[in-house]
């Protein structure tokens, strides 16, 4: 099964139980400190490990200032890469090898998972094809890993360029237009998605790959949107 690792010199480096034990307890003891600051007391059994520092009393905090502290801290503390990456991709776990058979095995494979995926994104970008960020950017990682490049966004933008004189013809194009030419190319997506696993061999994942593509293109609408572009 694989471990929490980390690149060196090209080659993978096992991130051992000690480093990630002590970087976790660095972390916790800073935020004890913390709380002894703010409320002039050690905490009690009620309280939390993570608090809002602008309450006046001991308040958990919000689950997105809650990772921005928990990364920053982690920053500080010298924490790999990729075991931030896992804790932001896993909603919130943080797998010290010690705890690894104590957790269910669902969660580990999770946890490896998002180790795999942060390094699988490193080498994409290391081979340098991958599009100018001024012109492409997502934070979808199965987009970064997907291979896309710098031709594929070439005929995206190619795509565009055909359809854009029949969009700016007057009076230009409707919402249902709009609405109905995107579930055609969402339709095309997805159905090509579902081909595929025929192609590789793997025909009962058909119906699975469907329902991903379709949620990672609504993900990627969103983020595009978010983006200021279309």
């Amino acid at each position: 099964m694989p471990k929490s690792r980390r690149r060196k010199n090209g080659k993978t480096e096992r991130v051992t139980k000690t480093q990630v034990t002590k970087r976790t307890r660095e972390i916790l003891e800073g935020q004890r400190q913390r709380f002894r600051e703010k409320f002039g007391r050690d905490w009690g059994e009620n309280d939390p490990v993570f608090f809002d520092p602008d309450a006046d009393s001991p308040t958990p905090i919000s689950a997105i200032k809650m990772e921005a502290d928990v990364l920053d801290a982690m920053r500080k503390a010298g924490t790999p890469p990729q075991i931030m990456y896992a804790y932001k991709r896993t909603g919130g776990l943080i797998l010290t090898e010690e705890m690894r058979e104590h957790w269910p095995l669902d969660r580990v494979q999770e946890w490896d998972a998002a180790i795999d995926e942060y390094f699988a994104i490193e080498k994409a970008k290391a081979e340098g094809n991958l599009p100018d960020p001024s012109e492409w950017t997502t934070e979808i990682a199965e987009l970064l890993t997907s291979g896309f490049d710098k031709d594929d966004l070439a005929k995206v933008h190619e795509i565009l360029s055909a359809v854009a004189p029949i969009e700016a013809r007057p009076p230009g194009l409707k919402v249902v237009q709009r609405i109905e030419l995107a579930a055609v190319f969402l339709a095309s997506a997805c159905d090509c998605a579902y081909d595929s696993a025929n192609a590789t061999g793997s025909m009962g994942r058909g119906p699975e790959l469907y329902s991903r593509t379709e949620q990672i293109i609504i993900r990627r609408a969103r983020e595009i949107y978010a983006q200021g572009s279309s």
